[in-house]
């Protein structure tokens, strides 16, 4: 007996030796494959895991060292069966590249049962529209969803990664650490209902899903390694590291093709929506399709409505009675459900805005839905309004050449770098209308008169939203608001008189006619020089974007400031700025400025 055990011992042995050492001798350990289910990323010493949870390595040194992971992951498998269980994603491909390699058969009980509750057949990458109102949320987010025919799409499951904040951290301090890596990030797996929920209601935003037209293995393939990440985490970073970035490297192992920009090193999810439809990885997209929010639900069907519809929509909210039939006397059963539909979506909307509908519109909504109720059974048929996908945006990441002339200064030259997002006059496929983000963006002027290169702008952050209202009812409708932070020109009569500034403004928006969207604000502006130097400005704004067409788009902003340390002292303000072309990777632009002196501007951008 004791020499067959001898001889079993010897033979495993063996086997094991032969493994490692084709495993070695093939190099293995530096395959992408490898280093992608380790997250192994280049550094000073080679390379090093983004994961931060030691039981995610099986060799001490698995962290910093892909080929001491590799043996310990072959010797495990063999040694300690049940660690296949852990690493299912590493055994299929280990079993792939080594076929002689004979693991022990293992019973993975709760590995099987969440293979079984997925039942996924494919996979979809959804990006959710930005947020304006949460500084997480502002350039959108990537999940992923795992498709079942077997049930509803809302009881599939998605992966999402994100950072875990305490309760107590504002949006200052959760700024400062996601960008500094002060919070860790993990993959969570939910519901759609949930996102959803979270997306499509609370947050009025859109979604968009990019069906994949992956093969089941590999559909398996990343399940198996999601069960693998569930547990583990890693360091969040805002600007890098971020979900868009941890979902690209996720799939880039299953479509085997870059989905992170070259030449960034700064990752958003709209750049990897937009590798994952450039030509050579475009065939794995099989399907795109528009999850609109309540907000939009409710716009496209109250613009589907006859001007009688829209006056009854409008009645039956601004009148306190609920005897609300006296509304519907005119219009037919079909009419009255497209306005009963449409107010639904109407008071679902101010649900979510105002955090719950008062005791009136509780009252109005539940007689709607009696009356609803009492007509007969029919289905009411809405035309799909088309829209524009994402992939079909302006590129993120700008870089501009301008020439200009100023009244103070002569002819001069400007280059200007924007790491992201988009402004005004950019091509706002599936973001925010009438909204501008902009952040780090650097621009250096060089002048005949002083033949010199000088840093002459700084923008550290820029928010627009206008807020327009879609549909004039009450409660649609918001401030029109902007702030913005960094170091720029107080005057344009000098070539040296940049300064810290801070500004803002509030006020109101409306739509003159179609193709104007125009704004009214109250707008103030701070000036730091030095603490000694200190200026506050305050007046009124008004201004304008207009699309002549999809290729010519123009806006302009007039307005007076009020200095309030210098005994009122006022002084007007004018942008103009057009935008010729409509194209993802470049644009012509034009420019008049006046602040003490007019500078006239032409611009080519260049964006990727």
């Amino acid at each position: 007996m004791s020499f067959f055990l001898l001889q079993l011992l010897v033979s495993f042995t063996t086997n094991a030796g032969s493994t490692h050492q084709e495993a070695l001798s093939t190099n293995l350990h530096n395959d992408l494959t490898w280093l992608s289910l380790l997250h192994h990323e280049p550094s000073w010493f080679g390379s090093e895991s983004l994961i931060n949870s030691p039981d995610f390595f099986l060799s001490q040194n698995g962290k910093i060292d892909a080929a001491s992971e590799l043996i310990a992951t072959l010797e495990a498998f063999k040694s300690q069966p049940q660690s296949q269980c852990r690493f299912p994603a590493r055994k299929i491909w280990l079993e792939q590249q080594l076929p002689n390699a004979r693991f022990p058969e293992v019973d993975c009980t709760n590995y099987q049962a969440y293979r079984r509750a997925f039942k996924a057949e494919s996979v979809s990458l959804v990006y959710a529209s930005g947020y304006l109102g949460n500084p997480a949320s502002m350039y959108g987010h990537l999940l992923l969803k795992f498709n079942s025919k077997n049930n509803h799409e809302f009881l599939d499951n998605t992966f999402n990664y994100g950072a875990r904040v305490p309760d107590g951290d504002n949006k200052f301090v959760y700024i400062y650490k996601g960008i500094t890596g002060g919070y860790s990030g993990h993959f969570t797996n939910q519901k759609y209902h949930h996102q959803n929920l979270t997306y499509n209601e609370s947050e009025l935003r859109d979604l968009w899903e990019y069906r994949l037209d992956l093969p089941q293995e590999k559909v398996n393939f990343l399940l198996a390694h999601l069960w693998e990440l569930e547990h583990s985490s890693m360091t969040y970073y805002f600007f890098a590291e971020n979900c868009a970035y941890q979902l690209a490297k996720v799939l880039e192992m299953v479509i085997e093709k870059p989905l992170v920009a070259k030449g960034k090193s700064w990752v958003m999810p709209y750049d990897i929506v937009m590798m994952l439809n450039k030509p050579d990885t475009s065939e794995v997209v099989e399907k795109v399709t528009y999850h609109g929010s309540r907000q939009e639900q409710l716009y496209e069907r109250f613009t589907q409505l006859s001007r009688e519809e829209r006056d009854t929509v409008a009645r039956v909210i601004s009148e306190p009675s609920t005897d609300l039939a006296k509304h519907f006397n005119k219009h037919s059963n079909d009419e009255v459900t497209r306005i009963i539909d449409t107010l639904y979506d109407y008071y679902a909307f101010i649900d979510v805005k105002n955090n719950g509908l008062s005791e009136p519109q509780t009252s109005k909504l539940k007689a709607l839905l009696a009356l609803r109720f009492s007509l007969p059974a029919s289905e009411t048929r809405w035309k799909a309004v088309e829209k524009i996908p994402p992939h079909k945006a302006q590129n993120t990441t700008m870089f501009q050449a301008s020439t200009l002339y100023n009244e103070a200064f002569g002819e001069a030259m400007a280059l200007r770098f924007r790491a992201n997002y988009y402004d005004l006059l950019s091509v706002n496929a599936a973001r925010i209308p009438n909204s501008a983000l902009n952040t780090f963006d650097l621009t250096f002027l060089y002048t005949k008169e002083e033949s010199k290169v000088r840093l002459r702008e700084f923008t550290l952050i820029d928010i627009i939203n206008l807020n327009l209202s879609q549909t004039g009812l009450p409660g649609d409708s918001q401030w029109a608001w902007g702030i913005s932070a960094g170091y720029k020109p107080t005057s344009l009569n000098c070539i040296d008189c940049s300064d810290t500034t801070f500004e803002g403004f509030a006020g109101t928006s409306w739509r003159p006619f179609d193709g104007l969207v125009s704004h009214l604000a109250l707008a103030g502006e701070l000036q730091v020089n030095s603490l000694k130097d200190i200026n506050f400005l305050s007046g009124p704004e008004v201004g304008g974007i207009l699309t002549v067409t999809p290729y010519w788009v123009t806006s302009i902003k007039l307005g007076g400031y009020f200095n309030l340390d210098e005994k009122w002292r006022y002084e007007n303000h004018l942008t103009w700025e057009q935008r010729f072309f409509e194209h993802q990777a470049f644009d012509v632009r034009t420019s008049v400025r006046y602040n003490q002196g007019f500078e006239y501007a032409a611009h080519l951008s260049i964006y990727w």
